[in-house]
């Protein structure tokens, strides 16, 4: 399994994953940040702030936020990442309202 997860890893080269724009509707998370520095993309472009996304989770046990940016994660590497956001993309919120709210 090792070697074929390597295998997946070199699908792309490192020059073409420089040149790819990675979009989400919200701020990638630390872990995100780290996967996606890790990965080699090299922009990402976001709606919706960290903060701006834990306004609407509120204290929901299933996504308990971590009030760090993504520019200061990838400002920790060897290696840059362009950052664009937020970005007011209408409707960005919405996919995210109501989905959070803890089951009763």
């Amino acid at each position: 399994m090792e070697k074929y997860c390597w295998i997946q890893a070199k699908a792309y080269d490192r020059e073409f994953l420089r040149s790819c724009t990675l979009y989400t509707s919200a701020e990638p998370c630390a872990m995100c940040a780290g996967a996606i520095y890790w990965s080699g993309i090299g922009r990402v472009v976001y709606a919706l702030s960290e903060s701006a996304l834990r306004g609407i989770t509120g204290d929901d046990p299933e996504n308990p936020t971590l009030d760090l940016p993504c520019r200061e994660v990838f400002a920790r590497g060897q290696r840059s990442v362009t950052v664009v956001g937020p970005e007011d993309v209408p409707g960005a919120a919405e996919v995210h309202e109501g989905f959070w709210k803890p089951c009763t």
